[in-house]
């Protein structure tokens, strides 16, 4: 919708608060019957004669809600050709209609599409605090989108709505996916875990390096499938100290010499079953 406009009620009418007995009050009954209508601001409210003081009453000029409005073109205005001044009580000019307002409803005007003004809100003495109800049929294509814009606006909430149900509706379902989702994946870590210990029970044959040989002790590692530090404490409690080489700082090796006494350990470690996997020891 334009800027210009204002959605004043959910229910597809003006906001008809306090027009009964008004001028506007004649209107409230059409509206209701659905007569087009548009509620817009009244522009340039600063340099007319909207909130002068009044030299007869010493009031400032500010409409009341339901007085009724003139409309009056001015297609000689220098700045807009489509300019509609709005007046009150015949004498005092108020402003005018904004730019796009005044550019869908000039052509109307000049054709003689009916159209009725009233004041929809007095404002408060300051720029664009005033605005104008319009009713007829020349406010037929702004009230069209007005329209649109509602049943869109219903549309969107009803659409929010069944989310919002179907996700409430789905928790349930949610949750009891999830609890079977768990259960298959405790599942498969006890069979895993069987698995796992069931071989770790078997002992199995190696080949280890010739004795004498100097390896790294990744060969212990990659021979019995074993950790780093267990193969580290291999090696030691074979009576074989890995010897560290450093770069600087840094050791980026350990190699250790293949004696009997470790090739020893190592088929011994690799006979004996090893520890049982447990769900704690896995997290």
């Amino acid at each position: 919708m334009d800027a210009e406009i204002q959605v004043v009620s959910p229910d597809l009418l003006p906001d008809l608060t306090g027009l009964d007995g008004t001028d506007a009050g004649v209107e409230i009954e059409v509206l209701r019957q659905g007569e087009p209508w548009v509620d817009a601001s009244i522009a340039g409210l600063q340099f007319y004669d909207y909130g002068l003081v009044d030299e007869l009453t010493g009031e400032p000029l500010i409409p009341a809600a339901g007085d009724r409005l003139s409309l009056v073109r001015e297609p000689e205005n220098p700045h807009d050709a489509d300019a509609v001044e709005v007046w009150w009580r015949n004498g005092i000019r108020l402003g005018h209609l904004p730019r796009r307002v005044a550019a869908e409803i000039a052509g109307q005007l000049d054709a003689g599409v009916a159209l009725r003004a009233y004041v929809a809100h007095g404002g408060d003495g300051e720029a664009w605090s005033a605005r104008a109800l319009l009713v007829g049929p020349a406010a037929e294509a702004f009230h069209g989108r007005y329209i649109r814009h509602v049943v869109d606006a219903a549309f969107w909430r009803w659409e929010e709505g069944e989310r919002s149900r179907v996700i409430r509706e789905d928790r349930p379902s949610r949750e009891r996916a999830q609890a079977f989702a768990r259960e298959q994946a405790r599942r498969r870590e006890t069979r895993l875990l069987q698995a796992v210990n069931t071989l770790a029970r078997a002992p199995f044959e190696i080949e280890p390096p010739p004795v004498g040989a100097a390896r790294e002790v990744y060969a212990i590692q990659a021979v019995l499938g074993c950790s780093r530090s267990t193969a580290f404490k291999i090696a030691r409690g074979a009576g074989v100290e890995p010897r560290l080489h450093y770069r600087g700082w840094y050791c980026d090796a350990a190699t250790v010499e293949f004696t009997p006494e470790l090739v020893e350990a190592m088929q011994a470690w690799a006979a004996a079953p090893r520890t049982r996997l447990t769900r704690q020891s896995l997290r």
